[in-house]
């Protein structure tokens, strides 16, 4: 790009600085030439004002109004190659082109304009055209490496290699750098800028380069930056779908269309391996993400849980990683609160696992903690509830899982509990008031040992038990 120090390097010009030095920084985009006393009407931001000075007024004040006036129009200096009958420039004007840091520049009157001109249009195409031909050629790479690079770091380096520079892309909440490729030695880099990448993307680029390369220029930049935003607007498209299909799934699992066995290979086609729990999210009031975007936080890009929205809660289905859950948590915002099921059984299903999620939510808000796994707060409730959310407590942790296999296969497992019990554990006595076969009465109690995880043989599974039973009559909560 064509400056005013350039310009005046011109030899075969031979043009001096009259005042303004230190505007001679200033781009040169075209060139005007301009007699009229008012030739801010007529020129351009970044033009080069030519005049012999006709329009030029007598006197001080008048001149460093019309210089003023120039200057408010953005052009770039002025060059005057003055006529033997037009005034001088005053000691005024040059004052005030120093304090406005505008060049004023003195030419000889046999000095075309028409040169000049030439001059500086010719400079400004010959930069546009270089400016056309690194943008050509950025595009052209850009193409090339979406054909041969499958992932966003490989195209990155790509680029970064076309263009001799450092590249990287950070998230602009967080700070944390998204992908990166570091080409120029840090000991080296001269120059570092900040763009932020338009759309949804919440990030900048980060370019990092030497003094001897041209990667600011800022047309070249926002081609870059706008390639890398319908990049960025790409993958979050593919997240948007992705969550969508996990919606899906996640819905048909809770109405009962998919069996929980049935879907463990699609769980596995995304990611969702080994241990998995159900989660019950309350988010925070102002949290850099929300509920409906938090699958675009970058924390969870290497496995994003399967989310649904219902009833102002997040629910949600992912892998049992403490440091998964705490992003989770982090990224919703202070005072996002979390409740967190038991690993999922076969079993229990994921009905009775979003339930358990629910009362950990629940359970957490009453105690003020931020996230708490279902069974945590059991300590201290086996003995005899002092309040109503303990009683609660008690019947959700210990006798929820079987109300609800009730409630949905119509059986009979807490009557058939609550039978043995009273039975003292005498299996005889307790098929004969059921009215059933003793290996039903088997089969009966080894699934209640599989939805609570609690055998009702042994001392601290009936203690439990009897407690929640207790606890469940005495506040209406069971029959």
């Amino acid at each position: 790009m064509l400056t005013v120090q350039h310009l005046i390097a011109i030899d075969p010009l031979k043009l001096e600085i009259a005042a303004g030095m230190a505007g001679i920084g200033r781009t040169i985009t075209w060139a005007h030439t301009v007699d009229l006393p008012d030739p801010w009407r007529w020129v351009s931001p970044g033009d080069l004002v030519m005049t012999t000075g006709v329009g030029l007024p007598q006197t001080s004040q008048a001149q460093v109004e019309w210089l003023e006036q120039l200057v408010q129009s953005n052009a770039s200096a002025l060059v005057i190659a003055p006529r033997q009958d037009v005034a001088d420039l005053t000691e005024a004007l040059l004052e005030a082109a120093d304090r406005l840091h505008f060049p004023v520049l003195r030419a000889s009157f046999e000095l075309e304009f028409v040169k000049l001109s030439h001059q500086v249009i010719e400079s400004v195409l010959q930069a546009q055209r270089e400016r056309f031909n690194a943008s050509e050629r950025l595009f052209q790479t850009y193409a090339e490496v979406l054909r041969k690079q499958p992932e966003m770091r490989g195209r990155l380096s790509a680029l970064a290699t076309a263009l001799g520079i450092s590249l990287s892309i950070e998230d602009a909440v967080s700070g944390l750098k998204l992908v990166e490729a570091n080409l120029v030695p840090p000991d080296s880099v001269d120059h570092i800028e900040r763009i932020p990448i338009g759309g949804r993307a919440r990030a900048n680029l980060i370019i990092s380069s030497s003094a001897r390369r041209t990667a600011d220029d800022s047309i070249l930049v926002r081609s870059l930056a706008g390639l890398l935003g319908v990049e960025l607007e790409r993958l979050m498209i593919q997240r948007d779908q992705q969550r969508e299909e996990g919606e899906l799934l996640l819905r048909s699992l809770l109405n009962g269309t998919t069996e929980f066995s049935l879907a463990l290979p699609m769980l596995e086609r995304h990611g969702h391996t080994g241990t998995l729990v159900s989660l019950a999210v309350s988010p925070g009031p102002d949290g850099p993400w929300s509920i409906e975007t938090i699958h675009h936080c970058p924390a969870l890009y290497s496995l994003t849980p399967l989310l649904l929205v219902e009833n102002g809660l997040l629910m949600g289905l992912t892998q049992n990683q403490p440091s998964l859950l705490e992003a989770l948590g982090t990224h919703l915002g202070n005072g996002t609160v979390m409740g967190v099921s038991g690993p999922i059984s076969t079993a229990t299903g994921l009905q009775e696992s979003f339930r358990q999620s629910r009362l950990a939510l629940t359970q957490a808000q009453e105690l003020g903690k931020t996230m708490l796994t279902y069974g945590e707060a059991e300590t201290g409730l086996i003995m005899a509830p002092k309040s109503m959310s303990e009683a609660r407590a008690l019947v959700g942790r210990y006798l929820g899982p079987l109300i609800e296999h009730d409630r949905t296969q119509g059986a009979a497992l807490l009557t058939t509990l609550v039978t043995f019990l009273k039975n003292d554990g005498n299996w005889k006595a307790t098929a004969f008031d059921l009215d059933v076969h003793r290996q039903t009465l088997v089969y009966r109690l080894k699934l209640v040992e599989q939805l609570t995880g609690l055998k009702p043989t042994t001392t601290s599974g009936i203690a439990r038990f009897w407690i929640a039973i207790q606890a469940g009559k005495n506040t209406k909560l069971i029959d």
